[in-house]
């Protein structure tokens, strides 16, 4: 079989494979025979059916098999020899079959994968933020674990540190619905407002009743989105205004500081004294505002990363976008995703190339202990500790589902690749408060 292919600068390809008739004439032949040996005509004896009649029925479909069978071996095959690396899965070209000709040409269309260079240095220095609670970031934290822990009863008139409950829409800053946005269902304290003509207005507010809320009114430090579940498609569509119908108000008599409430948050007798408790909080806040701290550079490292300029084959995959999974789309439909799409295939080369290069792999033994860590975890969530002996059989049975064991490998990857950016790029140290953090990662959202 010969084959030969072409490429344009913007890496759309076309493959040609030529197959001659000696290639498949003897598969074919032999087929034949074995047809003619169980096929049950009426009126022949099964064997003895004359091969003329055996061809008019067979003949062609066995070829057409025998020729596809062989085109997809020595497509890949080609693929593999030249080490052409593609993106999608190869497009036949439309065209008749003629059974009688002695060779058959087939194209087929390619998108080629780009040769990428990443530039991953630790000269190349990206923003890392250094954060330490405050005491107002503890005073915060004590007063939002009393609300959590406190009696809460439904009320009629809001006072200052009560609780919104109620349907938001998105809407224009004229208070236009947004067509296709998200319908979303929540709350906030009147404490998370900052602008002093809403929270007026909300004090005034009776059940029932509407009001334009701009998102600016909130405190830098809360985001609404983050508090209403927002996916990034749903982001997509914020104006920075919601319709907000109240549907309750809520107060909360907050927690007593005494030892029920710290049992409740600690465990029996881990914490005694306020103090204590404020230990504890710094501890934790310190390994949240890291673990933020690091997301956040994953990030920045990522959008540095994507600046690297390389070609996609964008004919062949819009092509492709039409063909491929479960609802291929239609043209529209391809032009309209085809931004969100080509910057997430962007990303893939790009984490591709990470993973090949720098040898980011997730080995059976780091996937186990991974996913006992995760058990003992989540046990411990619902009051049960475990050993690392206790949870390894359940980790290894959870294994053995195809979807939870392809789940997991991805988060312990996706773990692995951060590590590996955190010690592969400089970084350039920021002492931050979190609130002017948080005010900075919402401003890079934008």
């Amino acid at each position: 079989m010969n084959a030969h292919w072409t490429v344009d600068a913007d890496l759309n390809a076309r493959l040609t494979l030529t197959i001659e008739r000696s290639e498949y004439a003897e598969a074919v032949e032999k087929q034949l025979a074995d047809y003619r040996k169980k096929a049950r005509i009426p009126g022949f004896r099964p064997g003895m059916a004359p091969m003329t009649l055996i061809r008019k029925q067979y003949q062609e479909p066995i070829t057409a098999d025998e020729i596809n069978k062989r085109l997809q071996d020595e497509l890949y095959a080609y693929l593999e020899r030249e080490k052409i690396d593609i993106l999608g899965q190869p497009l036949p070209v439309a065209g008749d079959l003629d059974f009688s000709a002695d060779s058959h040409s087939f194209e087929f269309d390619l998108g080629v994968a780009p040769q990428i260079e990443l530039e991953v240095s630790d000269k190349v220095k990206i923003p890392f933020y250094v954060m330490e609670p405050t005491d107002k970031d503890l005073d915060k934290e004590v007063d939002n674990l009393r609300q959590r822990y406190g009696a809460m009863s439904e009320v009629e008139t809001a006072g200052d540190d009560d609780l919104f409950y109620g349907h938001f829409d998105i809407v224009t800053k004229k208070g236009e619905a947004v067509e296709g946005s998200a319908h979303k269902h929540g709350r906030f304290g009147l404490n998370a407002v900052s602008g002093r003509s809403l929270k007026k207005d909300l004090k005034a507010l009776a059940k029932g009743d509407s009001l334009i809320i701009d998102v600016s009114d909130f405190e830098k430090d809360f985001d609404i989105y983050q508090v209403l579940g927002f996916n990034p498609e749903e982001y997509a569509l914020v104006t920075g205004y919601f319709r907000f119908k109240l549907e309750q108000i809520y107060h909360i008599e907050p927690a007593a500081m005494n030892a029920e409430l710290f049992d409740k948050l600690f465990g029996e007798g881990a914490v005694t004294d306020e103090a204590g408790l404020r230990a504890k909080i710094r501890e934790e806040l310190t390994q949240v505002y890291q673990r933020d701290a690091e997301q956040h550079f994953f990030n920045l490292a990522s959008d540095k990363m994507m600046e690297t300029k390389f070609k996609l084959p964008a004919t062949f995959l819009k092509k492709w976008m039409t063909t491929a999974g479960e609802k291929p789309l239609n043209p529209i439909e391809v032009e309209a995703q085809w931004p969100n799409t080509e910057k997430a295939m962007r990303w893939q080369l790009i984490e591709s190339k990470l993973v090949k290069d720098h040898h980011i792999h997730v080995h059976r033994e780091e996937l186990i202990d991974f996913v006992t860590g995760e058990v003992i975890t989540r046990m411990r969530q619902f009051g049960r500790e475990m050993t690392n002996e206790e949870a390894q059989p359940i980790a290894v049975n959870l294994l053995q589902e195809r979807q939870q064991a392809e789940q997991y490998s991805e988060q312990l990857l996706q773990r692995k690749l951060m590590q590996f950016v955190l010690g592969a790029f400089g970084k350039k140290e920021i002492k931050s408060t979190y609130a002017d953090f948080i005010k900075e990662v919402n401003k890079s959202k934008k």
